[in-house]
């Protein structure tokens, strides 16, 4: 009787063990799997409002000029694993050049800035490693014909008037029109750095913000756009310094552990 019992036992116990393992591997197989984020392209509905998707990438002097912040990109493409970004605000404030003379972007020392201080600055080695090697375009000034020089090979650089009215990208297709689509406030960073900040109901907060065409017909003046979200394809005098910093990149969705989610903006 003894042993019939203890057999009884032995197998209840077994079967027990088994059935735990199984509920096991069951709750393991139900435990929910946090979704990879896909970002998408920019949509814009029939009144001419666009949402961007964005993502946090990088630090930069943004409320103050003494602690960095992590830098909120609008994704204005994605394809595959390559996202290309422009800077929600702008970041910062300079001259196009530092000097008053006929300049191209390839030339120009904002862009020398971009791509070493500013760099450097805002990104880490391996942050650097993600952002691609972008070959960028420079059109001639599609109104004056004003030459825009050789193309160059950029990690960091600034939009063109081809760009900022590409639909596609979210923009108005437009140029030179009042567009919410292009407009941009300065961080209070930029500001301190000398980027004319619109005090008006309407655009406060608002900046002036570079584009790498060139204006008018010399190449003394380069292309902007103003705090209503005007292009103006005159420009302004390549060394004045109270134009905003929006920069824009390519970067590397791959490297998931460099950057995250930020939500979306409208304009």
């Amino acid at each position: 009787m003894k042993r019939r019992k203890t057999k009884r036992l032995l197998a209840k116990f077994l079967a027990l063990v088994m059935v735990l393992s199984l509920c096991e591997v069951t709750l393991g197989q139900s435990t929910p799997v946090k979704a990879a984020v896909s970002l998408q392209n920019p949509t814009t509905d029939g009144n001419g409002v666009t949402t961007w998707d964005c993502i946090y990438f990088g630090n930069y002097y943004q409320s103050n000029s003494s602690t960095k912040e992590p830098i909120k990109w609008r994704v204005l493409s994605v394809n595959g694993n390559d996202a290309f970004l422009l800077a929600d605000r702008n970041l910062d404030a300079g001259s196009y050049n530092e000097k008053f003379t006929d300049v191209t972007w390839a030339t120009c020392t904002l862009r020398t800035w971009l791509n070493d201080t500013f760099l450097n600055t805002a990104f880490t080695p391996a942050e650097q490693t993600a952002i691609k090697n972008t070959t960028v375009v420079n059109k001639d000034n599609p109104y004056y014909g004003t030459e825009g020089g050789e193309n160059t090979i950029d990690k960091v650089y600034l939009l063109s008037i081809a760009e900022v009215c590409n639909t596609a990208y979210g923009f108005n297709g437009e140029f030179d029109t009042n567009s919410e689509t292009r407009e941009a406030k300065n961080t209070a960073y930029a500001k301190e750095c000398g980027a004319w900040t619109s005090t008006s109901t309407e655009y406060e907060g608002n900046g002036w913000w570079w584009l790498r065409s060139p204006g008018t017909d010399r190449s003394i003046n380069a292309s902007y756009v103003d705090d209503s979200g005007y292009g103006d394809y005159d420009g302004y005098s390549v060394d004045t310094v109270i134009d905003a910093v929006r920069p824009a990149l390519h970067l590397n969705l791959s490297s998931s552990n460099l950057w995250s989610y930020a939500g979306k903006v409208t304009s």
